[in-house]
């Protein structure tokens, strides 16, 4: 863990919404948005030596950690929306977005409906879509039976199933070691709201070339070339084709979980994008 900057913790109300965040250091702002399932996706890469250079905002999302839920729907929308105005109750007006996941999809769309907010996109791994040949069966296996579980009432069975599709059957192991015994559990908290709300948005949220053609920010694309996450390696190639200038980037000998896999890879090849 870094021992260069003081770390600062703190809510900011945004909306209605209580949205919690921690930063550390100075220069360029990068965000940092975790993907969907779990808060902490992010928090080993927030400790990384390699981003002591930047000013780091790692943030929980609506619904996750210590942030608050809205009422209603959340759309992918709304989740850019939220980002941008917590950094600007930080002074902060222009930052590099880090998306993962379903975040990767949301800060893609921040940089479509507010171009100045966004510096730069370094989006690992974006949500299905557009759905590559691989999708179908990644519903089929994963997602939809998770759906199911949930909407049966049982989240923790439908946690398993969903993270055992896209990150393999050893992501509860890999939880408790990067993030403690416990965090298996706090993961199974946020999950509720993932579950319940989020899958909806990531179903809803529309990509085609023509709207991805409208990002002008500099945009880095990554996917894991361990083979485990075919899916998700499908919609980075294909969106690293639609967007102008887009530099597509295979990060070494991880799948989906590449934040916990290996968060100094992730922490340099941000450094270095940023």
């Amino acid at each position: 863990m870094t021992e260069t900057h003081e770390i600062t913790t703190g809510t900011v109300d945004v909306e209605g919404v209580r949205l919690h965040y921690r930063e550390r250091g100075t220069g360029a702002p990068v965000l940092l948005m975790h993907a969907g399932g779990f808060g902490e996706w992010f928090s080993p890469v927030f400790e990384e030596p390699a981003l002591d250079g930047v000013r780091l905002v790692e943030m929980h999302r609506p619904g996750y950690g210590g942030s608050s839920t809205p009422e209603g729907h959340v759309t992918f929308a709304d989740d850019a929306r939220y980002a941008r105005l917590l950094l600007r109750a930080l002074g902060i007006e222009r930052a590099t977005w880090v998306g993962h996941s379903s975040s990767a999809s949301m800060a893609l769309q921040a940089a479509i409906d507010t171009p100045d907010a966004v510096e730069r996109l370094i989006l690992l791994e974006p949500a299905p879509s557009p759905a590559g040949p691989s999708s179908e069966e990644l519903v089929r296996t994963a997602v939809g039976p998770a759906i199911g579980a949930a909407q049966a009432g049982d989240v923790r069975g439908a946690t398993a199933m969903f993270m055992t599709g896209v990150c393999g059957p050893g992501w509860a192991d890999l939880v408790r070691e990067r993030l403690g015994d416990d965090a298996v559990e706090r993961l199974m908290r946020d999950s509720r709201f993932f579950l319940a709300d989020e899958v909806v948005a990531a179903m809803e949220w529309p990509i085609d070339e023509e709207t991805a053609a409208r990002v002008t920010a500099p945009t880095t694309l990554v996917y894991g070339d361990s083979g485990a996450t075919k899916a998700h390696e499908e919609t980075t190639r294909q969106l690293a084709a639609w967007i102008p200038g887009a530099e597509l980037v295979a990060l070494p000998g991880v799948g989906h979980a590449m934040t916990l896999e290996d968060p100094a890879a992730v922490a340099r090849l941000v450094a270095a994008a940023t």
